[in-house]
């Protein structure tokens, strides 16, 4: 299962997931450099950890998205 960091709210991080669920997380169960942008993946144990390929390749794609949407080579 994956989350997205949509938004810190307090203690919380406001995360959606691949369903368009969203779920408030306390900041204290995250990983410590987790920010608002950033992809999670949860173990089966329910341990959440930074997934940093899936965080780059959505990066990359919304980045192709935005060149293709205003023309930007």
């Amino acid at each position: 299962m994956f989350l997205s960091i949509d938004r810190f709210d307090g203690n919380y991080a406001i995360c959606q997931a691949d369903d368009l669920k969203l779920y408030a997380i306390k900041k204290s169960d995250l990983p410590k450099n987790a920010k608002p942008g950033d992809v999670l993946s949860m173990l089966p144990s329910g341990i959440l950890t930074l997934d940093i390929k899936e965080t780059s390749r959505r990066k990359r794609r919304i980045k192709k998205l935005q060149n293709k949407l205003f023309r930007i080579d």
